[in-house]
């Protein structure tokens, strides 16, 4: 089965297939580009950073305001900051395999998880990371965070996590918002466009 990422990285859309069927479309974004190439000219993913909603759903406490991320100084750093949810799961150890073996510019990588799994240390090419208890606020500090998780905890968390000027893009790779109006359920090589900007995407597969 082949799988489709649904953010355009750079002028032509990225697609990333894999036959292992728990890994969703996500892990595309861990595309083979280098961090220049893959920030550059790229209209959908500078919007999604760039473009801020400005309101903040009920029982969201905003953190102190981070500085917004800009495509530039993306590309510049390199340095983005990646959320993962469910990352001990089959979808999630996937998605960070593959920001691995394509060399995604991550500088900081962060593993949320249960009570269950909290505390607990994984290796990663990005250094040993430990697992966090999720949390809204946590999740909130990172510049895209990718959920492997099932609909009801994205129903419950998701838009939470991107909405105003600090949240950050969320990639959900669940079913429940693929036939959401307002929110793009994206393949690639059909309509990357509507990612622009758009701060949650849904993912059209993930089995």
């Amino acid at each position: 089965m082949n799988f489709a990422f649904p953010i355009k990285l750079n002028e032509a859309a990225i697609a990333y297939g894999t036959n292992k069927a728990a890994a969703g479309a996500l892990v595309a974004i861990a595309t083979s580009l280098s961090p220049t190439q893959a920030f550059t000219a790229s209209p959908s993913l500078s919007s999604s950073f760039t473009s801020r909603r400005s309101y903040v759903p009920r029982n969201v406490h905003r953190s102190q305001p981070r500085r917004a991320s800009t495509i530039s100084s993306l590309q510049m750093s390199a340095d983005l900051k990646v959320g993962v949810v469910g990352a001990t799961g089959a979808v999630g150890k996937e998605i960070v395999g593959c920001l691995e073996k394509r060399s995604f510019p991550v500088g900081n990588l962060r593993i949320f998880g249960s009570e269950r799994s909290a505390g607990k240390e994984v290796e990663t090419k990005f250094g040993t990371v430990t697992v966090e208890l999720f949390s809204e606020d946590s999740a909130r500090e990172c510049d895209v965070v990718f959920l492997a998780v099932d609909g009801d905890f994205s129903l419950a968390h998701a838009e939470n996590i991107c909405a105003g000027d600090d949240g950050a893009v969320v990639i959900d790779n669940s079913s429940a918002f693929r036939f959401t109006d307002g929110i793009p359920l994206v393949v690639p090589e059909i309509n990357a466009e509507t990612t622009k900007g758009k701060k949650l995407i849904a993912n059209p597969n993930c089995t």
